[in-house]
């Protein structure tokens, strides 16, 4: 499947149905959150770029661009408070799978100095280890100072059943050879007693629906339109659907909203509940990647120090 054709499948299925125009607000609807996203895309632009693409006329950069936009107002990046992941279309999964996944959510940390400057995200997979980006895990050496007075620190979201808490990290324990992944030590157990559930084979075919969920972070190199749709708050756990958009040896390819703090983010499969990637990074309008959970299977190391795989 060519590039233009995938964008458009992806953009049909976002859209469920609804007109690209009801996207955006009209004129006189100009206020607050609607004004940001109006004043940053241009919906007029939208409808000529779609109508392109459906009879197969190549796209300007900023048409392509726009289209991704459109994807990511379909399907926006959902604040989740007190380990409830919210309700909404994009959402949509069998009871039973939304079971598993809420109830993984407490095991989901921010990642950052005790001060309270967060950095990236983390998750648990064994009472004491935590899962992130290597290059993360990178960042805690650079700062050995930090890391060894316990300066550096998991936070864990308070929910229905659990307090807030804060937990140190003692090092980096072990990391992928080649592949950006990473396990870190805690100096004290987390809110989970073993951890995220990890898929051993993890299915990754194209068009098959993700969740990324994990602490996006402001930046300065964030367009207009991402404050908008983030209504300015930041450094919360935010679930983003998503698809898988390709594969290629360990890495998988998806188009779920990410940002810098995203790094480290457990990507699960909406039709299994389990945890199928580690997000490592991303590029807007192209693709994000995420380590394979199969990566971390293969490697004698990690897949020792994972307490849960499926």
């Amino acid at each position: 499947m060519d590039e233009m054709t995938s964008l458009r499948h992806r953009l049909e299925r976002a859209l469920g149905g609804r007109a690209i125009e009801e996207l955006w607000p009209g004129p006189r609807a100009l206020v607050g959150f609607e004004a940001a996203v109006a004043l940053s895309v241009d919906r007029v632009v939208a409808r000529r770029a779609l109508d392109k693409l459906r009879v197969g006329s190549r796209l300007l950069p900023v048409e392509s661009e726009v289209l991704e936009v459109a994807i990511r107002m379909a399907r926006p990046a959902l604040r989740i408070e007190r380990g409830r992941l919210p309700l909404h279309s994009s959402l949509e999964m069998d009871e039973a799978v939304r079971a598993v996944l809420v109830a993984q959510l407490p095991g989901i940390a921010s990642l950052g100095w005790r001060w309270g400057i967060p950095l990236a995200t983390a998750f648990q997979v064994a009472p004491r280890v935590l899962v992130t980006s290597a290059h993360v895990a990178d960042k805690l050496e650079q700062e050995r100072e930090d890391l060894a007075r316990g300066h550096f620190v998991a936070r864990f979201d308070a929910d229905e059943r659990n307090a807030e808490r804060t937990v140190s990290i003692r090092g980096v324990l072990a990391r992928h050879p080649s592949e950006d992944v990473a396990l870190l030590e805690m100096e004290a157990e987390g809110p989970l007693d073993g951890g995220l559930r990890l898929a051993r084979r993890p299915a990754d075919s194209r068009a098959r629906r993700v969740l990324g969920v994990g602490y996006p972070l402001f930046s300065d190199g964030n367009p207009p339109w991402m404050d908008a749709l983030f209504e300015n708050v930041y450094g919360v756990m935010r679930a983003s659907p998503g698809e898988l958009v390709g594969a290629e040896g360990e890495r998988l390819f998806h188009d779920c909203t990410t940002l810098s703090g995203n790094s480290g983010s457990p990507l699960f499969d909406l039709s299994t509940g389990l945890v199928i990637g580690v997000h490592a990074s991303g590029k807007f309008a192209w693709r994000n990647t995420a380590v394979s959970t199969r990566t971390l299977h293969a490697n004698d190391s990690l897949r020792a120090r994972v307490s849960r795989w499926d």
